[in-house]
C-alpha cells in the first residue's frame, strides 16, 4: 500500500467518524443539551466544508472551475451558518419572521450551487487561465428570480403557501408553482452538469464511470421526493435537508474529482518520485525540498550557476534549471548518447565535404540527429545521381591547380561554377522529392535560371521559358534538369547561345532546347528524345520524360 493511499483511508476513517458523531448529536433524546448537541454538529459539517474548500484550492487545476468549486464549499458553510442562527441563536416564538426569512435564505445555496456546478463542469479541459464568455453571465438570471420569489413569499405566496390566521412557519406550509419551478431549475442543472462533464471527458471507460457521480444525485432526489411527501420515517432518520444536499452534493463532486471527470493535480508528488527524468524542486536558497528517485545530488554551487543557462559536466551529464514559484527546478539529462551523435554527424559532415565539395554548405548543415539514417539515403542517392559531375569537378579542381595562366585558371573556374550550380541544384531537388512526388514549377524554374546565369558568367548567352503552371512529377523535373545539363557538358566549348522552352501538350510534359553548338547530338535520340539539325547547322532538342516507358 502506497503512502498516498494510507493518506485517504485515514482521510476518510476522519471524515466517517465526524459524520458519526455529527450524527449521534441529532438523534433525539441521546444529547442532554440539544441546543449544545446542534451546535456541535454544526461545527463538524462546517468544519469539513471549509477543509474541503481548502482540499479544492490544492488540487482543482483550472482556476476558473477551481473558483466556482470554492464557492460551492463556500454556500454551504454558508447554509450551516444561517441554520444554526436559525435554530440555536433566534427563538421562533419571539421572532417568527426573523426565523421564517432566515429559513428563506436557505434558497440561496440551494439554487446557486447546482448552477457554480454547470459553470464548473463548462470549464474542464480549458487551458488554466482559460474564462467562461461574458454572455454565460445571463445564467444568473433564472435562480435570481427564483431566489427574489422566495424571499418575497410573503407577499404572494407562489413558493410556500400558509393556512389564514396561524403564524408562518416552516412546521406549517404546503407547496405552489414557485416550489416547482425551484425544483426543475435544480434538475435541469444537475442534468447539464453530468452531460457537460460527460461529453468533455477523454477518459477511456468514462461511459462506465459517469455511473458512480449518479449514486448520490440519484439519492439526493429519492431523498426530496420523499421529504416532498413529508414521509415519516425519513424525518425521524434523515430530516436535516441542509446537511443531505450538502452531504450528498460534496459527495458527487468529489467523486468526479477522483473518477479524473474534474481535472486535480492528485498524484503528482507520486508521480513526480516515479519520474524517470532526475528533477529536484529547491527553494529560493537552492535547499532540496522534492527529488525524484532518479536524480543525481549536486553542491549548492553547482546549482547556483543554472541561473545563468545549463551547465555541462565532462561525464556528458548537462543540468538545467528554471524558476517557479517560491524556489527553482532542477533537471539532470544524459547528454552523452547526443554527443555520440553529434560526433557522427561531424564526421559524416566531413566525408560529404571531401566528396562533394560545393554541397558542403547547404547539405550537411541538413543533417539532424533524429534523422541520421534518412539522411544518409539520401547522401548516397545525391552521390550517384551526380557521380559524373563529381568526377568532373574533380578534374576541373585538379586542372585549374596545374594550370598555367591566370586566363585558363579563370576559364576552368567558370566551368567549375556553371557543373556547381547543378550539382546543388540537382541535390536541393533530391530533398524536395524526398518530401513530396510532385513539385512546384517554381523548383524547375530556379534550377534552370541559376544554371543559366552561371552559363552567361560563361559567356553563352541564354533563354528559358517555362508554361508549366501545375505541380510536375519530381522525377520528370530531375530527368529534364539531367538531359539540359548533359547538352550543356556537351556544349559548353562549342556553343555560344542556348534557349530552354518547358510546356505541357496533350502528349505530356516537353522540354525543348535550341542551341547553336558545334557537338554531334543525333546518338542521343530515342524513345523519349528528338534531335534534329536545321539547315543553319543548329540543334533542336526535344526531351519528353515519362514517353516510351522510362521516367
Amino acid at each position: 500500500m502506497t503512502k498516498y493511499n494510507k493518506k485517504n483511508i485515514f482521510t476518510a476513517i476522519i471524515i466517517a467518524s465526524l459524520l458519526i458523531v455529527a450524527y449521534i448529536c441529532r438523534i433525539p433524546g441521546l444529547a442532554r443539551h440539544s441546543r449544545e448537541a446542534g451546535l456541535v454538529r454544526t461545527f463538524i459539517y462546517m468544519t469539513l466544508y471549509v477543509a474541503w474548500c481548502f482540499s479544492l484550492r490544492s488540487r482543482i487545476i483550472q482556476v476558473q472551475a477551481r473558483r466556482y468549486l470554492t464557492a460551492i464549499a463556500s454556500l454551504m458553510v454558508f447554509w450551516f451558518l444561517i441554520r444554526a442562527v436559525k435554530y440555536h441563536f433566534i427563538s421562533p416564538e419571539l421572532y417568527p419572521g426573523i426565523t421564517r426569512y432566515l429559513w428563506y435564505f436557505y434558497y440561496l445555496p440551494m439554487l446557486f450551487i447546482p448552477l457554480l456546478s454547470v459553470f464548473a463542469a463548462m470549464s474542464i479541459r480549458r487551458p488554466e487561465d482559460y474564462r467562461l464568455p461574458g454572455r454565460t453571465a445571463f445564467l444568473f438570471i433564472p435562480p435570481s428570480v427564483l431566489f427574489l420569489m422566495v424571499v418575497t413569499n410573503d407577499i404572494h405566496q407562489l413558493v410556500f403557501t400558509f393556512p389564514g390566521g396561524t403564524v408562518r412557519t416552516d412546521d406549517n406550509y404546503s407547496y405552489s408553482i414557485g416550489y416547482y419551478l425551484i425544483a426543475g431549475f435544480l434538475t435541469v442543472c444537475v442534468l447539464s452538469t453530468f452531460i457537460i462533464m460527460f461529453v468533455k471527458c477523454r477518459i477511456p471507460g468514462s461511459r462506465k464511470r459517469i455511473l458512480l457521480p449518479c449514486i448520490p444525485i440519484f439519492v439526493l432526489l429519492l431523498y426530496f421526493v420523499l421529504y416532498y411527501l413529508h414521509t415519516d420515517w425519513l424525518i425521524f432518520i434523515a430530516g436535516d435537508m441542509t446537511a443531505v444536499f450538502c452531504l450528498m452534493y460534496a459527495a458527487t463532486l468529489e467523486i468526479c474529482i477522483r473518477c479524473g471527470f474534474i481535472q486535480a493535480n492528485t498524484h503528482y508528488r507520486e508521480l513526480f518520485d516515479a519520474s524517470t527524468v532526475g528533477a529536484q524542486i529547491t527553494d529560493n536558497e537552492y535547499r532540496v525540498v522534492l527529488s525524484s528517485r532518479t536524480a543525481e545530488h549536486f553542491s549548492t554551487q553547482l546549482l547556483r550557476r543554472t541561473e545563468k543557462g545549463p551547465v555541462m559536466l565532462e561525464v556528458g551529464l548537462r543540468i538545467s534549471g528554471t524558476p517557479i514559484h517560491g524556489g527553482h527546478v532542477i533537471w539532470s539529462e544524459d547528454m552523452s548518447s547526443l554527443l555520440r551523435v553529434l560526433d557522427e554527424l561531424r564526421e559524416a559532415k566531413e566525408n560529404l565535404e571531401d566528396s562533394n565539395g560545393i554541397l558542403e554548405e547547404e547539405n550537411a548543415v541538413r543533417t539532424r540527429e533524429t534523422h541520421i539514417a534518412e539522411q544518409e539515403r539520401l547522401y548516397n542517392i545525391i552521390q550517384r545521381d551526380t557521380s559524373r559531375q563529381i568526377r568532373l569537378m574533380d578534374q576541373l579542381i585538379g586542372q585549374a591547380e596545374s594550370s598555367g595562366t591566370d586566363e585558363e585558371r579563370a576559364k576552368l573556374l567558370k566551368k567549375m561554377l556553371v557543373t556547381g550550380a547543378y550539382l546543388k541544384r540537382r541535390s536541393n531537388l533530391v530533398f524536395l522529392s524526398d518530401k513530396n512526388p510532385m513539385l512546384e514549377t517554381q523548383e524547375f524554374a530556379l534550377a534552370f535560371r541559376e544554371s543559366m546565369d552561371n552559363l552567361e558568367m560563361y559567356g553563352v548567352t541564354c533563354g528559358f521559358r517555362s508554361e508549366l503552371t501545375e505541380p510536375v512529377p519530381a522525377v520528370h523535373i530531375m530527368a529534364m534538369y539531367d538531359f539540359f545539363e548533359e547538352v550543356t557538358e556537351r556544349s559548353l566549348d562549342c556553343m555560344s547561345s542556348i534557349t530552354v522552352y518547358a510546356a505541357k501538350t496533350e502528349d505530356g510534359l516537353t522540354l525543348t532546347i535550341n542551341t547553336d553548338s558545334t557537338a554531334d547530338f543525333s546518338d542521343l535520340a530515342s524513345d523519349t528524345v528528338t534531335a534534329v539539325q536545321d539547315e543553319d547547322n543548329e540543334w533542336r532538342l526535344t526531351f519528353r520524360p515519362g514517353m516510351g516507358g522510362a521516367d
